[in-house]
């Protein structure tokens, strides 16, 4: 099935849709939050993601299925991975608010935060990165997302992508490093 009848079929409400983007993404999907999180943590990060795209395919139409539920699993699994980190710090939680307390300008500073302009230097950076993006090689474009988008390991890439390790490393360095300048150079950090 193609896309887009796997798309109609799941806006159709029909299981079968469901069934062919298991087949069609369950190994990426597997494979981006098994480098998340544990074995456990990730299989029901993957069996949540199932959940999620038939409850958001209607209204959602993605294009691409594979890119969606990719997306899907990687917000998951880090949403579970804070959660999972969090959990482990709840005896420092009263140790920090203490140290707030104590020191009020510190306090001034965390309560003054603007969510709204902190929600749109985001966005604008999340644009400025998709227009570096668009200027880099094929190659380079595809090695960046891979790494830092589905976060394949520097092992996996340099097998896939017929490199080697280090290969890989002084690449993905020097695309960060243009990055950086790029950013910089559009004021947006």
């Amino acid at each position: 099935m193609t896309d887009k009848e796997i798309t109609d079929a799941l806006w159709n409400r029909e299981e079968a849709g469901l069934a062919a983007v298991m087949e069609l993404c369950g190994s990426r999907c597997r494979k981006i939050a098994g480098n998340i999180l544990p074995d456990t943590d990730a299989e029901e990060v993957v069996a949540d993601t199932w959940l999620k795209i038939w409850q958001t395919i209607p209204p959602n139409r993605p294009v691409s299925l594979a890119a969606y539920a990719c997306r899907i699993t990687r917000n998951l699994a880090v949403n579970r991975y804070h959660h999972n980190k969090a959990a482990r710090r709840t005896t420092d939680v009263l140790t920090d608010w203490e140290t707030l307390t104590e020191n009020p300008d510190l306090f001034e500073t965390v309560q003054a935060a603007d969510p709204v302009a902190e929600s749109v230097q985001a966005r604008e950076l999340a644009q400025g990165i998709d227009r570096f993006l668009r200027m880099l090689p094929k190659e380079d474009r595809v090695l960046f997302v891979r790494r830092y988008v589905y976060l394949d390991t520097a092992e996996d890439l340099a097998e896939t992508l017929h490199l080697t390790k280090g290969h890989i490393h002084v690449k993905l360095h020097r695309i960060r490093k243009r990055l950086m300048n790029y950013l910089m150079e559009e004021k947006l950090l």
